[in-house]
C-alpha cells in the first residue's frame, strides 16, 4: 500500500496564514514610526554629544526611547546629527523640555523629560553633587519641547 505524504491544504487554512502573514508585515511597518518626535528652539549654541549647534530651530526623532535621538534644523538645510545612545529613566517631572547646563558660558545639553512616555532620556548624565553644584549656581535651564506633527 502506498502512503501518500502530500498533503493539501484547504484554502480557509491558505487564507488563514496569508491574513498572518499580512498581520506580521503591517504591524512591523506600523512600528517604524518614531516613538517621539518633537520641535524646540535653542536661544543660544549648545553642545550636544561631540556636536555643536548654533542657536535656531530643530526636529528631534527617536526610534524608540533607548535609541541614538537624530537632531536636525527644522528647516531641513541639514542632514543632522545622531546623539550617543541614552540611558534612559523614569520621569516625575511634568513638561516636555531639554535640560541645559551653563559652565563658564559653555551649555552642553544634559536630558529631554518626556512625560507623556514617563521617560527622562539621558544623553550626558550628572552626578548626584554635579546637580546639586549647578541648581545651587543657577546652571540648570530648560529648553520647551513640543511634539510635532506627523
Amino acid at each position: 500500500m502506498k502512503i501518500d505524504h502530500t498533503t493539501r491544504y484547504p484554502a480557509a487554512l491558505k487564507l488563514a496564514i496569508g491574513v498572518l502573514i499580512a498581520t506580521c508585515v503591517f504591524t512591523t511597518a506600523a512600528t517604524a514610526q518614531p516613538s517621539f518626535a518633537g520641535r524646540f528652539t535653542l536661544p543660544y549654541e549648545v553642545r550636544w554629544g561631540q556636536a555643536v549647534l548654533p542657536a535656531g530651530d530643530y526636529v528631534i526623532r527617536m526610534d524608540s526611547t533607548a535609541s541614538p535621538a537624530k537632531i536636525s534644523r527644522a528647516d531641513g538645510s541639514n542632514a543632522g546629527i545622531f546623539t550617543g545612545p541614552p540611558l534612559v529613566e523614569d520621569s516625575r517631572a511634568s513638561g516636555m523640555y531639554l535640560t541645559v547646563t551653563n559652565q563658564a558660558n559653555r551649555r552642553t545639553v544634559r536630558s529631554l523629560n518626556l512625560p507623556q512616555l514617563g521617560k527622562v532620556i539621558v544623553f550626558a548624565p550628572l552626578t548626584k553633587s554635579e546637580r546639586e553644584a549647578y541648581a545651587k549656581a543657577g546652571q540648570i535651564n530648560t529648553v520647551p519641547v513640543v511634539t510635532a506633527k506627523k
